[in-house]
Order: C-alpha cells, then structure tokens, then sequence
C-alpha cells in the first residue's frame, strides 16, 4: 500500500477532492499504470469524513500489489480534475 497525505489549508477549494463518487487513483507515468484506492468489504469507520475542516491532515491508501512502485519513483495522484505531480514515493 502506499499512503497519500494532504493538509486542508482552504476548504472551499478542497471541497472537490471529498465528492464520494470521485475515483482517486495513483498514476505511474513512465508506464501508464494506475493505483486504485482499495475498496473495503464493509464502510471503514475511519474513511475520511465528507466534512472538511482547515488545518487538518487527510489521507487514502493506494494498492501496490507486488510493490510495483519501488522508493524513488516519480507519480501523480489524481482526484477528479485535482492533480498532484511528480511526488517522489518514499
């Protein structure tokens, strides 16, 4: 798994990154190959909640299966038109 973190510094603008019908995913772009954040079974009570609130740190976990993504590599997280680019995996 890989952990996406993210500090809400303005709340109308992070508004479209909690819309619950949007898919995030991790990009790979030298390959093309996305990242999906993992489904649960069941609600996971500690999803992060549709309110948001300023200052405070958020989170999502990415699939990595056979740790495709080695420390190093170069990816961009996308949620809706939101993009995050070249954010180096540690």
């Amino acid at each position: 798994m890989l952990d996406f973190r993210f500090r809400v510094l303005d709340t109308a603008k992070a508004a479209p990154l909690f819309v619950r019908a949007t898919k995030p995913y991790l990009l790979d772009p030298v390959s093309g190959a996305t990242f999906q954040v993992p489904n649960p079974r069941r609600p996971d009570p500690s999803a992060p909640p549709t309110r948001r609130r300023r200052g405070w740190c958020y989170w999502m976990f990415f699939a990595n299966p056979g740790r495709y993504l080695e420390p190093g590599a170069s990816v961009t997280v996308v949620i809706g038109e939101f993009q995050a680019e070249n954010l180096i995996v540690q």
